[in-house]
């Protein structure tokens, strides 16, 4: 390559980079990417040829409905199907992708095209944002996250098409490749936005569009880094089984004995326990309910798909507005958990709900040390998990009270507390990232709109970021006050 264009690609990137405030740390970058993507959805959606009825959108049903798609959560205040051309939905679907993605990745091929040098502080708090060691090169990482993106969502698309054709549900390759392909974007994306009137009602008895969508969302709900430690995991200890010896000796040489790091494994076991808890859960306690007209095998099939959505997916085979209260509960702890770290799925996080119930289990017991998997674990990130659980808590709360406040209608008592419960529950679907509804989302006013955006954009990109963020930097302290302790419990 000449020096003239080595010069001018030089300008070209030194153009963008004197707009890119030079004090802009990586969480503010996150932040202000997001809202960026937010506004121009929004004004893309507001286009007379995003709408079939031909006419603008309102501001506010459009901010909803995009701030729902980048923060992948599905809560939508018009039919997506029916409302939005096929420009419309691709807007829609494109917000998905990039908010499924992780704006961690974005931000990150973003600085690096800019030509923007990477402080080591820089590196570790990227990396941070997947939970994992800070080790590795950050580019391989990227590819294997946009490679494994695209390849599982093919496979879920090409699934779904040829099932829907099989099935009669389309009549056009054409047709079912583009709903397949929407469905399991926004499934592996964690989204739950769908085509469909009703989202996935229709597939109640089908156990296979169900067992497709639910294995995408598990996928994109484990993590990139979880994905990637599982595969080398697996490649070394059980597919080197079968190649030459010389071979299996020499990779033994060059590569340290295969183990699962203690995130894989708290990811993994807390996501196993938790499915299978909900899965019996939802069978006990809606057997006799919403799934009383199923089979028995049809019970437990929804039953698994109600465990598996409030994990921050937000697809639904049945009308939440008629569950009972006690699955209620359980689908609004499961939503506030969520997926797991550097995944496409939002809430508290299943590593931080497992540190918690493990550092409660060895407090309780007068251990010193926690530990799991013959591992301790830091006291740094037990106080880290601790502190986004009070904060998410402390979110929820002040947003639903305002949530209350200003879907406030007068009324009876009575009246007043059934208003409770759907606006809690869509408080936490919100905030879970979820999409999950008992219907009363079309029926909000606009601010009551508005307050769920706000908490669905610090749900998606966590109070601890957004802290981050919009706080100043740390001070050091200059002296510290004498200890006294306070009594607890």
């Amino acid at each position: 390559m000449s020096r003239d264009a080595t010069a001018s690609q030089r300008r070209v990137l030194d153009w963008p980079r004197s707009w890119l405030p030079a004090t802009l740390d990586p969480a503010q970058i996150l932040v202000f990417s997001f809202a960026a993507v937010i506004a121009i959805g929004t004004l893309l959606l507001m286009l007379p040829a995003a709408s079939t009825s031909g006419a603008s959108l309102r501001f506010v049903d459009a901010f909803f409905t995009i701030v729902s798609a980048t923060c992948v959560t599905g809560l939508a205040v018009v039919d997506t199907g029916s409302a939005f051309t096929t420009f419309g939905q691709m807007v829609i679907l494109g917000c998905i992708q990039i908010g499924g993605l992780g704006f961690m990745t974005f931000t990150t091929v973003f600085l690096v095209a800019l030509g923007k040098r990477l402080t080591i502080a820089d590196r570790v708090l990227i990396q941070e944002s997947f939970h994992h060691s800070p080790t590795g090169k950050l580019s391989t990482l990227i590819i294997y996250i946009f490679s494994a993106t695209a390849l599982t969502e093919l496979v879920g698309t090409l699934l779904l098409a040829k099932w829907w054709l099989e099935q009669g549900i389309y009549a056009e390759f054409g047709d079912a490749f583009y709903s397949a392909a929407f469905h399991a974007i926004s499934a592996f994306c964690n989204a739950g936005f769908g085509l469909f009137p009703g989202n996935l009602i229709r597939f109640q008895r089908d156990a296979f569009t169900q067992l497709v969508i639910s294995a995408l969302i598990i996928v994109g709900g484990l993590g990139f880094l979880t994905g990637l430690d599982l595969k080398e995991y697996l490649q070394q200890r059980l597919f080197i089984r079968f190649w030459p010896k010389a071979a299996r000796q020499r990779v033994e040489r060059m590569r340290p004995r295969p183990r699962l790091s203690l995130h894989t494994k708290f990811a993994v076991v807390t996501t196993v326990a938790l499915l299978v808890i909900g899965t019996v859960s939802f069978y006990i306690l809606e057997r006799n309910g919403v799934f009383a007209s199923m089979s028995a095998a049809h019970a437990w099939l929804n039953a698994w798909f109600c465990s598996v959505t409030p994990r921050t997916a937000g697809f639904n085979t049945i009308d939440y507005g008629q569950m009972s209260g006690p699955a209620l509960l359980c689908t609004i702890v499961l939503m506030f958990i969520g997926g797991s770290p550097g995944s496409a799925a939002g809430g508290v996080k299943t590593t931080t709900f497992g540190l918690l119930i493990i550092y409660a289990l060895f407090r309780w017991r007068g251990h010193e040390s926690p530990h799991a998997f013959n591992r301790s674990i830091p006291q740094a990130t037990l106080d880290k998990a601790t502190a986004v659980i009070v904060l998410a808590v402390g979110v929820i709360v002040v947003a639903v009270s305002a949530l209350l406040a200003a879907e406030g209608r007068a009324g009876s008592a009575a009246q007043s507390q059934a208003r409770f419960l759907p606006l809690l529950f869509e408080g936490f679907s919100s905030f879970g990232t979820v999409g999950l509804s008992m219907g009363i989302t079309p029926k909000l006013t606009d601010a009551g709109k508005l307050i769920l955006c706000g908490l669905m954009f610090v749900g998606r990109i966590g109070p601890a970021t957004v802290a981050m963020a919009v706080g100043t930097r740390k001070v050091q302290a200059k002296y510290r006050y004498a200890e006294e302790n306070v009594m607890v419990g």
